[in-house]
């Protein structure tokens, strides 16, 4: 058995497929569970809630800037501010402009969620198969920002889900969403587990290097594996 008792998640990926709802035996595992459930996303609380149900959690929006309790009460909201937005749409125009081909106009290239922008070139919305065969390693998106950093004093960017790349305060990220639940709820660090599948450098899960255990994972089929041997 484990002796973790909260349990920290990347959603996208490594809790669900990309875009796509809880699969019922990934909610039968973690509903079976009597570890405290921390989901930590780029998403909006409403495609989280979308996406996983009923399923018993704590949840961690847009990074970690937009935080709830498992009754769904707000914990705390970090929007961006304007020049911020500024500084991100100016780099989201200089990526549009160096892809070889059009970015996805039908599926919502740009999605501003108040304290994150995500940008997708084929679309936040595109078509699960479209997305899955656009950039599954992050070679695609890592070389555009290795030739167009982002040069910001206050904002960065890093490589979201399977097509995106997450603009957010680089203040409010995951780790200073994590660390805050922990404090908040006085929780100890040694009794918790991260699992995400952008734990690699320039991952939107990176930040909680360091603040508490990370488990790399692949997808959200070597997440349920970990977590059967974990907990069998």
């Amino acid at each position: 058995m484990s002796h973790y008792k909260h349990l920290f998640f990347d959603m996208d990926k490594t809790v669900t497929p990309a875009r796509q709802p809880l699969l019922p035996e990934m909610a039968a595992l973690l509903s079976s569970l009597s570890e405290e459930v921390i989901i930590v996303s780029g998403g909006e609380r409403q495609r989280i809630a979308s996406q996983l149900g009923s399923l018993r959690r704590f949840t961690l929006a847009q990074n970690g800037s937009h935080g709830f309790d498992c009754a769904d009460n707000e914990l705390w909201y970090d929007p961006l501010e304007d020049h911020h937005r500024n500084e991100i749409m100016e780099h989201i125009e200089k990526l549009i402009a160096a892809l070889d081909h059009e970015i996805g106009h039908d599926y919502l290239p740009i999605e501003d969620r108040g304290a994150q922008i995500t940008f997708s070139p084929v679309g936040n919305n595109a078509p699960h198969e479209i997305k899955s065969m656009y950039d599954p390693e992050a070679k695609l998106r890592l070389d555009l920002l290795s030739r167009i950093p982002l040069e910001s004093d206050e904002v960065v960017v890093k490589i979201g889900g399977s097509t995106s790349f997450d603009y957010i305060h680089k203040t409010r990220h995951k780790g200073t969403g994590v660390t805050r639940l922990i404090d908040l709820q006085g929780w100890n660090r040694d009794d918790c587990v991260y699992f995400g599948d952008g734990l690699f450098p320039g991952g939107n899960d990176e930040s909680v290097i360091g603040v508490i255990e990370t488990i790399p994972v692949v997808d959200h089929l070597d997440t349920y594996e970990r977590l059967r041997a974990m907990f069998k």
